[in-house]
């Protein structure tokens, strides 16, 4: 690969027969590394976790992929591993990576982090839709804190989040300001989401066990509760009270109002 030791791109996507890709220290200078939906894709030379000038790497798709190499990647700043649906843990972080912003690890099923995810701790940005087996030990709470606490906007699409696991990912994330958390399972949405007053948007979609509202960010200007089935009456007056001075009222479904006010976009059920 000497003759390739300049390249800065290299993109494999959807290559349906590669099972394998090889040691590629011989590309010292590769910023960006995509291998997206290659499907038959079984295993990955530990190389590539040492690419130091690497950016931008992607196994998006990856769906027979069970192990990733340990990651020792100074400058990355993406990494995406969403539906590797046969990854069963999230690849070791050999040091600090400060420069990684943005993670996207989604329909994969990843279980509890290792303890070497605490050097992601300056990333801003974290989807995790669909990873019903991902779980976070109490004991290591204090990893946690240090991990998310720079996070501004966390996806938990269909995550299968309990009413006891959501109070301590509030806990975590101190400097949320975007917050996903359709299609989960939890009834009641807590007091303490009531403290977070730099969330200004909130997905509460298809949360059809959702019952009961006891806390609004107090600075939201987007709030979805569209298909929230089981939301209670008292709830969703409380709701109405939270937006005031209406200027525009759509029906947009014969199940669904929405309601625009100088700085709130408020979607929810009327049946």
């Amino acid at each position: 690969m000497q003759k390739f030791q300049n390249m800065k791109v290299l993109t494999l996507d959807h290559c349906e027969y590669l099972s394998h890709i090889p040691k590629v220290s011989g590309l010292p200078n590769l910023k960006k590394l995509s291998f997206e939906n290659c499907k038959n894709l079984i295993t990955i030379h530990n190389s590539i976790g040492l690419l130091n000038k690497l950016e931008i790497l992607s196994a998006k798709g990856c769906c027979k992929l069970e192990r990733f190499p340990p990651l020792g990647l100074a400058s990355l700043k993406e990494l995406e591993l969403s539906e590797c649906r046969s990854l069963m843990s999230f690849p070791k972080l050999l040091h600090k990576m400060t420069n990684i912003k943005e993670i996207w690890f989604d329909d994969t099923s990843i279980g509890p982090l290792p303890s070497s995810f605490q050097n992601l701790s300056d990333f801003r940005s974290l989807t995790l839709w669909g990873c019903g087996m991902l779980r976070f030990p109490k004991h290591n709470d204090k990893m946690y804190c240090i991990v998310f606490s720079n996070l501004t906007e966390l996806s938990l699409q269909n995550c299968n989040l309990s009413d006891e696991c959501l109070p301590i990912f509030l806990k975590w994330c101190v400097n949320l300001e975007q917050l996903d958390l359709s299609k989960n399972n939890f009834k009641i949405l807590p007091e303490c989401l009531s403290g977070c007053r730099l969330i200004w948007n909130l997905n509460l979609y298809s949360c059809k066990s959702l019952e009961e509202i006891r806390g609004i960010p107090p600075n939201l200007n987007y709030l979805s509760a569209m298909k929230c089935e089981s939301l209670s009456y008292s709830s969703r007056r409380m709701l109405l009270n939270k937006v005031c001075c209406f200027f525009v009222v759509l029906v947009i479904d014969t199940s669904y109002f929405i309601y625009i006010t100088h700085s709130v976009i408020l979607f929810f059920c009327i049946n």
